[in-house]
């Protein structure tokens, strides 16, 4: 026993030496701070058919450090997501773990369910399943207490009016959008063809049209067979199919300007402002010299303004466009609930000598131009204006329209101080000097303006459609020349 003894007395020095030595050879398993995600019940990792669109899905999220967020997505849209308050206590030293158990509503088809967790070292890990929902298991999908039809929704074409009408100047049409049910969509059919619906409800199909009117139905039928329709009517115009070129436009300009009355007050700045714009038009914008005509003081009568307005009727093409800009004096008759221009020898007291905005607009709805857009500094201007109000898209050019721009509603407006613009031609032809934009719609410069004279005057400035036929949507695009 006691050479034993010895023996590792002699033996033990020599081991741990060893031991030092190996010591820095043995590799470090560094601890991973990455979540887990374990999916309990639904759905598995491989194929997931099912015959319901209504499903229940357990799911345990492991963390060793603990837990920041979890985040559910169905299809790419968040259901639910935890936060820290939310969490249950650590179910064992150094290890959190967060039972998920919802039920989710899924579109037939295929699905993606995700679970994104991350932990308080911001450690991100994700983990997603793939379900299809079989259409053809539809007596399991179908429920009694879904009541609720399809939502259709167009987004081509863009210009659907409030009566539920489309211009087009070619023979197809490509009709898409989307179509969103809780339940799922059995069948979307246009016009009686069945038309396929993606995973996230968008639809599209290209469909012929004819000259003249095309009705549009759109049909559409969920899981428990509510079906819901939406109508709307494709006009086809323009027999060769051509659309709008801006290449090929002219673009006409009117400006009238009157200062110099023989019955009514003078006014400061009328001929100014209308010459100042006709200058910033042609050297800023594409606006020639031989498409512009100019009636100011004396030439502004009465005649002259008919005859020029009447002219363009014959003048202009559908490929063209006019813009008209008046300043001078305006009246209103509230018996018969008429706003008038004076022209230059427009006799005070009676009415019979100015010109009435019915007949102005009924010459405008006469000119076939591809876009009209009407300027008018006067007092109560603003009764040349529909009540509707359109908004801007990016093709908005291509459609039709007859816009207009007033320095006020029913009211009397500023002719601003002596050798100065007036507050409303002031705010249009800063408008036009500050623009940096290649292309700028009608939309913009209306906006500009009514905030402009807003916060130099009390008049409000109005800019609409037009009360006339022809317009479809569309808008006057100011061009710069550089």
């Amino acid at each position: 026993m006691k050479k034993l003894f010895l023996f590792i007395l002699a033996v033990l020095p020599i081991a741990l030496i060893l031991a030092q030595k190996n010591k820095a050879t043995i590799p470090q398993v560094s601890v991973i701070d990455q979540p887990e995600i374990e999916w309990v019940t639904f759905p598995k990792d491989t194929v997931n058919i099912v015959g319901s669109n209504i499903q229940t899905f357990t799911a345990i999220v492991k963390s060793r450090l603990p837990l920041n967020t979890v985040e559910i997505r169905v299809n790419g849209i968040q259901s639910d997501l935890y936060g820290k308050n939310e969490f249950a206590p650590a179910v064992k030293l150094n290890r959190y773990e967060q039972v998920i158990e919802r039920t989710i509503t899924l579109r037939t088809g295929v699905n993606t369910i995700s679970i994104n967790a991350t932990n308080t070292k911001n450690i991100l890990y994700g983990s997603s399943r793939k379900v299809t929902v079989d259409p053809s298991q539809i007596t399991l999908l179908r429920s009694g207490n879904d009541h609720n039809a399809p939502m259709i929704y167009v987004s081509s074409p863009a210009n659907i009016s409030k009566a539920d009408r489309v211009t087009m100047y070619t023979d197809l049409l490509r009709l898409s959008g989307s179509v969103i049910d809780e339940s799922g969509i059995q069948q979307l059919k246009v016009n009686g063809i069945i038309v396929p619906v993606k995973e996230n409800g968008a639809y599209v199909i290209n469909l012929p049209v004819n000259v003249g009117e095309n009705p549009i139905v759109i049909e559409a039928k969920d899981l428990n067979q509510n079906i819901s329709l939406k109508k709307f009517i494709v006009d086809r115009r323009n027999q060769d199919g051509t659309e709008y070129n801006v290449a090929d436009a002219k673009n006409y300009l009117l400006v009238v300007g009157i200062n110099n009355y023989t019955s009514w007050p003078a006014l400061n700045n009328a001929v100014a402002d209308a010459d100042t714009i006709r200058k910033v038009l042609t050297s800023r914008y594409k606006f020639d010299e031989e498409n512009v005509s100019v009636l100011l003081n004396e030439k502004a009568n009465r005649t002259n303004i008919y005859e020029t307005l009447r002219g363009y009727i014959e003048k202009i093409t559908p490929k063209d466009n006019l813009m008209i800009y008046y300043s001078g004096h305006g009246y209103f008759d509230k018996l018969l609930s008429e706003g008038y221009w004076v022209p230059v020898d427009g006799v005070k007291g009676d009415v019979s000598s100015y010109m009435p905005n019915a007949q102005l607009l009924k010459i405008i709805e006469n000119i076939n131009s591809q876009h009209t857009f009407l300027v008018a500094d006067a007092c109560f201007s603003g009764s040349l204006f529909a009540s509707a109000n359109k908004g801007y898209s990016e093709n908005v050019e291509k459609f039709k329209s007859r816009w207009g721009l007033a320095s006020g509603r029913l009211e009397f407006v500023s002719d601003g101080a002596i050798g100065k613009n007036s507050p409303f031609s002031q705010g249009i032809i800063q408008f036009l000097m500050t623009n940096k934009q290649a292309k700028v719609p009608v939309s913009d410069m209306v906006q500009y303006v009514k905030k402009k004279v807003a916060e130099t005057t009390d008049q409000t400035p109005v800019g609409n459609p037009l009360n006339v036929a022809g317009d479809e949507g569309g808008e006057f695009i100011f061009y710069r020349r550089d």
